[in-house]
């Protein structure tokens, strides 16, 4: 009986641990903040399937605006007003280049990079495009 109960245990703390490891990818941060950069880090190299999240941990309100929303090319993203203290988070990106901007502050620019594999993101280690 008293071993019984052990391998129960046993077994609970495993199906426990696989399950923690099986929610998915972490998100990927970015930070509005002050001064410039204003997004940091300014150029993301975000893995494919991974959450990409803008806190804005400034004082005023913020944008995270596709650049092709300007010109009708085919807006990905638009995060409407973010607040002080909140945040705007995107998931299932597709792998591309997308550069953004603040429609409020439109000096603050910032460019996440999805790539569909590990063995792409480890052939770009400084973050530059490699189109």
């Amino acid at each position: 009986m008293r071993w019984t109960s052990t391998i129960v245990a046993l077994c609970g703390i495993i199906l426990f641990r696989t399950t923690v490891l099986a929610e998915g990818p972490r998100s990927y941060h970015i930070t509005m903040e002050q001064p410039a950069p204003y997004y940091s880090p300014v150029l993301a190299n975000v893995p494919s399937g991974s959450p990409v999240q803008w806190d804005n941990k400034t004082a005023t309100v913020h944008t995270i605006t596709h650049d092709d929303c300007l010109n009708q090319k085919g807006c990905m993203f638009d995060s409407g007003a973010v607040a002080p203290g909140e945040s705007f988070t995107l998931s299932h990106i597709k792998p591309g280049t997308y550069p953004y901007f603040c429609r409020l502050h439109p000096i603050m620019r910032g460019t996440i990079i999805v790539k569909g594999n590990k063995s792409e993101l480890r052939s770009n280690p400084k973050g530059s495009p490699t189109s």
